[in-house]
């Protein structure tokens, strides 16, 4: 090999390692970018899909209702001489609530006893002279009659004084007085002198639709339905009761089915007219799949929910069931034990990985909601 030969040798070996430095370094460039722009890991709350007993619930809206009404009213006519009760005041059966001036029943009633006294005394007397005909029977039936018309004047004089003493007849709350002493009453007045309204235990009435009418007789046939009532807005606690009438008949306009629950009203919460939410526990799913309720996604087609696998997020469709408080019901697409990512970022994608946040510990499994 001749100098030109080597020193062209010399060169091209340069060119060559020049080349492989240009491409190692190009190479690692691409891979320190690449490293540069992976997806972080994002921190997420989970949860643990478990299975758990879970109540079957339908929801209305419904009114409240005394039990029993009562509108008092008077039986005689009179003067109205004392109110023995405050209005809105809660009476109870036998208590005195109205007196009417009785003197003049008083009088009457008097009268009434003399009239009938005079009349048997006749009757008794002729007793023994009819038995011996010494007058005729026609004379001794009047005077018996007499008696008889005269005991029954009585008995309708002692009713009229009776009425002059109004009681209630019903434990319940009075409501508002139509009328104060010093006022003449008669039975013929259409306005009440007061209402009163039975308040324990007390009803409310509500609907549901006609397509539930045979899971709501099937359970109540079983086992009785408990109701749960609590505000319009579905909070609170207003009381729980039984339900104890379903109407025989489906409104043919709405589609619905009336119903009533009988509530114990122990604190008088519930009062007549009030409207409220009703909730009717059908029964008790024992097997129910449970996740929290913020786990659950909407997307176009359907619902979804984030699982954890190999700590990537993955997205699974779902179908859920119910929605009971917090809680998602759902049955079908997940199996107990699988992780729920439970608090969804808005820039988590399906694959994504993500961290799970160990410093929130109560929202890992469901049951502890």
């Amino acid at each position: 090999m001749n100098k030109k030969t080597k020193v062209l040798f010399i060169i091209g070996m340069v060119v060559a390692i020049l080349a492989i430095l240009v491409a190692w370094r190009v190479i690692s460039n691409a891979r320190i970018a690449n490293a540069t722009h992976e997806t972080p890991a994002l921190t997420v709350d989970t949860a643990v899909a478990v299975v758990k007993p879970m109540p079957i619930l339908l929801t209305a809206i419904g009114q409240v209702q005394s039990e029993h009404t009562v509108a008092v009213q008077p039986q005689i006519s009179g003067v109205l001489k004392r109110v023995l009760f405050r209005e809105g005041e809660h009476v109870h059966a036998g208590q005195p609530l109205f007196l009417i001036d009785p003197a003049p029943y008083e009088a009457a009633l008097a009268s009434a006893k003399a009239a009938y006294l005079t009349a048997k005394a006749q009757a008794d007397r002729e007793a023994p002279l009819a038995a011996k005909d010494y007058i005729s029977p026609q004379n001794y039936e009047s005077s018996v009659t007499a008696a008889t018309q005269a005991k029954a004047a009585l008995q309708q004089a002692e009713i009229n004084l009776s009425y002059t003493s109004i009681k209630s007849l019903i434990d319940g709350l009075t409501g508002n007085l139509a009328v104060k002493a010093g006022n003449v009453v008669t039975p013929t007045a259409t306005i009440p002198l007061v209402t009163i309204n039975q308040m324990q235990p007390i009803l409310v009435q509500f609907t549901i639709p006609q397509q539930a009418l045979p899971e709501v007789r099937h359970y109540d046939s079983a086992h009785g339905i408990t109701v749960f009532v609590n505000h319009e807005d579905g909070s609170g606690d207003l009381g729980q009761g039984k339900l104890v009438f379903i109407d025989n008949n489906v409104n043919a306009s709405t589609g619905t089915v009336m119903l009533k629950a009988e509530i114990a009203n122990k604190h008088v919460q519930l009062w007549p007219g009030q409207y409220v939410g009703v909730t009717l526990q059908l029964t008790v799913q024992s097997d129910a799949l449970v996740i929290p309720d913020s786990a659950v996604q909407s997307g176009q087609d359907g619902n979804f929910v984030y699982t954890v696998v190999d700590n990537k997020a993955v997205i699974v469709p779902i179908t859920q069931d119910r929605q009971i408080g917090d809680l998602a019901v759902i049955s079908k697409g997940l199996k107990a034990g699988e992780v729920v990512i439970t608090h969804v970022p808005r820039t988590l994608k399906n694959d994504m990985p993500v961290i799970l946040n160990t410093a929130q510990p109560q929202s890992r499994d469901a049951q502890s909601q």
